[in-house]
């Protein structure tokens, strides 16, 4: 499975603290993860994992869209990567999950509910085990693939 991760909050704190020890707990996982961030450091920070490919720093979402390649699943972790989520599934098939904090539930802008109504699950990873990210992760491929036009996805 490949999962990509993607953080376009530039500002560094406790939720580019939360993205990074899940990068790395999946990387202990042998979790094959690409990249995408805003943040020139936290893209420094991530690039020495093994099982982490970083693309270039991004600015916006379709920048992140553009330059994610072939993954599995995708794992918005801000309410701009949930744009780029969105795209994914309408373009690429591709399901998407957000974290539950991200998802802009009190937000009436339609976009911000099409975005919460796609995602396959929204997530709190701040209580979540790297394994239980993974069964959230392949239970978010497999709903896709019960779909009958999707239905030579891989698991």
């Amino acid at each position: 499975m490949k999962v990509g991760q993607i953080y376009l909050d530039k500002t560094s704190g406790d939720r580019a603290q939360q993205f990074q020890s899940i990068i790395e707990s999946l990387d202990r996982l042998a979790i094959e993860q690409h990249v995408l961030v805003a943040s020139p450091e936290l893209a420094r920070r991530l690039g020495g994992l093994p099982y982490v490919a970083v693309g270039p720093v991004v600015s916006t979402p379709v920048m992140a869209y553009c330059l994610m390649p072939e993954i599995d699943v995708a794992h918005a972790h801000d309410p701009r990567a949930g744009q780029v989520g969105l795209l994914l599934t309408l373009t690429r098939s591709t399901p998407y999950v957000l974290s539950a904090g991200d998802s802009q539930h009190g937000s009436r802008n339609p976009l911000h509910a099409s975005i919460r109504e796609r995602a396959r699950q929204s997530i709190d990873t701040e209580v979540l085990r790297a394994d239980e990210l993974i069964a959230a992760y392949r239970g978010a491929i497999a709903a896709l693939a019960k779909r009958p036009e999707h239905s030579d996805r891989r698991q």
